[in-house]
């Protein structure tokens, strides 16, 4: 049996991603703070933990009672948010950084002795990039979220736990795709400079999260992968002629 736990998995990329392990027959519990959507439990193989990400303590037993419950760890995804408004530098690292430190150290006894393990931790493209759009904390706590999984993927490795992470460009998710829709000049214009020439889609990350927690990946450990389509490339020159010529 294969166990994967999803740190916030209730909706977005992170429902997602629990489903797909679910499909593929994980074991899948979802740690966040509302519960997990009754319909996605019907099968069984879903189990819903509401804990606050940011309390130490409750996310500690939250984890014992998941392996209690659940068994040995084989997969881990790091997907929470921080939902506070404006520059909450504390929090953010509180969600981002300090939660998954706590995690990562308190699971890793957990996790299985013989067969394959990861750790996959979701950053975004404002790890190495500058938006306008994010505040200085979200930029500055991504890329520490990038260091912190190297650092894990080679104090880790030993004990056959790999560790990766993935950035994304902004993709098409439930729970935006209605706003884009009804902007079609928008879409079409990330259409425009996106080398692949489309939007991204949240199956598109969730298929590279599966494939890093599963024995296909088992000689990857410290990346970071880029799911953007392509747009990363361009010179930012070449791209500014491109959008003046739009």
């Amino acid at each position: 049996m294969t166990h994967s736990i999803i740190i916030g998995g209730t909706r977005g990329l992170g429902r997602v991603v629990t489903r797909q392990l679910a499909e593929r027959g994980d074991v899948v519990s979802v740690v966040g703070r509302t519960e997990v959507p009754a319909e996605d439990l019907k099968s069984g193989k879903i189990h819903s933990y509401k804990a606050d990400i940011d309390d130490n303590d409750s996310i500690r037993s939250t984890l014992d009672k998941i392996v209690k419950e659940n068994g040995k760890v084989n997969y881990c995804v790091f997907l929470q948010r921080y939902r506070g408004k404006g520059d909450d530098w504390m929090g953010e690292f509180q969600t981002t950084l300090t939660a998954t430190k706590t995690i990562v150290e308190h699971l890793a006894p957990q996790f299985s002795e013989t067969e394959d393990n990861g750790l996959v931790m979701v950053s975004s493209v404002f790890s190495q990039y500058v938006g306008e759009g994010q505040a200085v904390s979200y930029h500055v706590a991504k890329a520490g979220l990038d260091q912190m999984m190297r650092y894990y993927a080679l104090n880790l490795g030993a004990k056959k736990i790999r560790v990766n992470g993935i950035s994304t460009f902004t993709f098409l998710k439930e729970e935006s795709k209605e706003f884009y829709l009804k902007n079609k000049p928008l879409i079409e214009l990330y259409e425009s400079i996106v080398p692949l020439k489309r939007m991204g889609t949240t199956e598109d990350s969730a298929n590279v999260i599966s494939f890093l927690c599963s024995h296909q990946a088992s000689f990857v450990t410290g990346q970071s992968i880029l799911i953007d389509g392509g747009l990363s490339l361009h010179w930012p020159e070449s791209l500014s002629r491109r959008l003046k010529e739009i």
